[in-house]
């Protein structure tokens, strides 16, 4: 008798995360407009909002390359190479990520960026 299998939920995770990516556009674009239109104070929660969804969504894709480098067939020298080419690429993400998310909380600690929402 066949073993019941169960659903494939990469697809939907995959599909989550490219939402946060999405989210996070929208709320880096919400933040340059109201920057553009003259507000001074309210982007820290914004920024960093933007940035941890960017963060976390570069370290899921990152998993995932990892896990496709891992069913990679090493007889198959071009889709190793392939997939050894998206985990570097999606290492490299990762880290740029980190590094705006360091730069937004050191922006913070400066007095560059405010967090305070007031009414304009």
């Amino acid at each position: 008798m066949d073993q019941p299998t169960r659903p494939d939920r990469s697809a939907d995770s995959d599909f989550s995360f490219l939402m946060a990516v999405l989210v996070a556009a929208l709320l880096a674009v919400h933040t340059l407009y109201r920057a553009e239109a003259g507000q001074t104070t309210g982007f820290y929660p914004l920024r960093c909002g933007e940035t941890a969804l960017t963060l976390g969504s570069s370290g899921f894709f990152l998993t995932q390359t990892l896990k496709a480098l891992n069913e990679t067939d090493p007889a198959n020298a071009p889709e190793l190479c392939a997939a050894q080419w998206e985990v570097m690429a999606a290492g490299l993400l990762l880290i740029a990520a980190f590094l705006q998310f360091e730069l937004v909380q050191y922006r913070r600690r400066t007095g560059q960026l405010p967090d305070i929402f007031t009414a304009s």
